[in-house]
């Protein structure tokens, strides 16, 4: 069975700066993820090897992926280890940012497809610190019953990061400059979080017996790693979920290009970015303060499943350019009823205050995965098994299949 992770009790106020200097860090971590990932990777890849194009991405990504997989945990446990006695996330935040920031130069310069494979690597490896420290932070301050209006706000920030992001690349040309600008943005976004104080955590109840241990240091968060079967479920439907926004992405661009025929894919992509966003956002935020309010998360994760089957459907049926903003529509309002709800269900779930960093590291890699798999699922279908009409049906199949795991979710109302 779960435990809890805190209550109001324990948890000082979530006070409105802290909260600003939060989101406009995570807006910045995505801004530096997802504007390569919508546009500049994409244009780079075919640039260098023109029809090898889809192929390339498809490496590149699955390459920075696996590297995700394996940084997130790891910054989560250092994270952890810094935070016995007091949080202290802001350290990963500083380190990873600057890792981040090498990467995204050296995809800027990048000369051939090995370099950008490595910088992009880089990227994962550094942006993957400070979105671990973000995450707990909000494990750390913020109390059960308000992590879904934060939880969702945090989800907005993620999506507000890839208009930015996006718009960024569009503006500076697809290429170098576009680079250049977010390895000195995201740094910038995140200096607010880092002028911040971080507050003492209250243990929970089934942590007080770990207080007479702390001098045995890693031993000690090692020791509260223990998954519950409602930790494995609620991974399994992140991990779904995220590969049904994932399928969405990787292949936007080119189909917009390819299969809509438009003249200008990335300008399209900004847009439809935008109209995202925007939908988004406001899903996230009613549906966020919703959730608190009737304290039921389950019923946003059905109807967000069912949205986003039908935007899928939709993209795969209808390729044209209405029928593209109008999927664009649903998979946002879906999208956003997921992330109302997402943040507040995984930290529910946590097994321990004192593995906050690392479970919440391991949870990541439900988000970071989608990464991998979804190029690697939808290059061959696009290549060869049915293209994108398939593509997308299989899409909305992936999301069918998260209501599939949903009964067995057991304690989250």
């Amino acid at each position: 069975m779960s435990v809890a992770v805190g209550s109001a009790a324990t948890r000082p106020a979530v006070r409105r700066g802290w909260l600003a200097a939060l989101l406009l860090a995570t807006g910045g971590v995505f801004a530096g993820w997802f504007g390569p990932i919508q546009i500049l990777l994409p244009a780079q890849a075919a640039e260098l090897t023109g029809d090898g194009k889809e192929a390339l991405l498809a490496l590149v990504t699955g390459v920075g992926a696996v590297a995700s997989l394996v940084a997130n945990p790891l910054w989560g446990l250092l994270s952890d280890r810094l935070s016995l006695e007091r949080p202290r996330r802001r350290p990963v935040v500083v380190a990873g940012v600057l890792v981040g920031a090498v990467g995204l130069v050296v995809l800027a310069l990048a000369p051939d497809a090995g370099w950008m494979i490595a910088g992009w690597v880089i990227v994962q490896v550094g942006l993957n610190g400070p979105f671990a420290a973000l995450l707990a932070m909000i494990a750390d301050r913020v109390p059960a019953e308000r992590r879904g209006f934060v939880g969702s706000m945090f989800g907005v920030a993620q999506i507000a990061g890839v208009v930015l992001g996006t718009a960024a690349a569009v503006a500076l040309g697809e290429g170098p400059l576009g680079y250049a600008a977010l390895a000195v943005a995201v740094p910038l976004l995140c200096l607010a979080v880092l002028a911040l104080p971080e507050e003492r955590i209250a243990l929970a109840p089934s942590d007080a017996a770990l207080a007479p241990v702390r001098h045995r240091g890693i031993r000690e968060v090692l020791a509260a790693l223990r998954p519950t079967a409602a930790f494995g479920w609620a991974w399994t439907i992140r991990l779904l979920l995220n590969l049904v926004n994932a399928l969405v992405l990787v292949y936007l661009y080119y189909y917009l290009s390819d299969g809509v025929g438009v003249d200008d894919p990335g300008t399209w992509v900004l847009v439809l970015t935008l109209v995202n966003v925007v939908v988004t956002g406001i899903g996230a935020g009613v549906g966020g303060a919703w959730s608190d309010r009737i304290a039921r998360r389950r019923s946003f994760v059905i109807a967000a499943a069912l949205v986003l089957a039908v935007g899928a459907v939709l993209f795969g049926l209808l390729p044209v350019l209405p029928a593209v903003i109008a999927a664009t529509v649903l998979i946002g309002v879906g999208w956003g009823l997921y992330v109302s709800v997402d943040v507040a269900i995984i930290t529910q779930v946590l097994p321990s205050d004192r593995s906050t960093g690392s479970m919440l590291g391991v949870a990541n890699i439900a988000s970071a995965l989608p990464q991998a798999l979804a190029p690697l699922l939808a290059a061959p279908i696009v290549t060869g098994l049915g293209g994108y009409p398939v593509l997308y049906l299989v899409t909305a199949a992936i999301a069918l299949l998260a209501l599939a795991c949903l009964p067995r979710l057991r304690g989250v109302a």
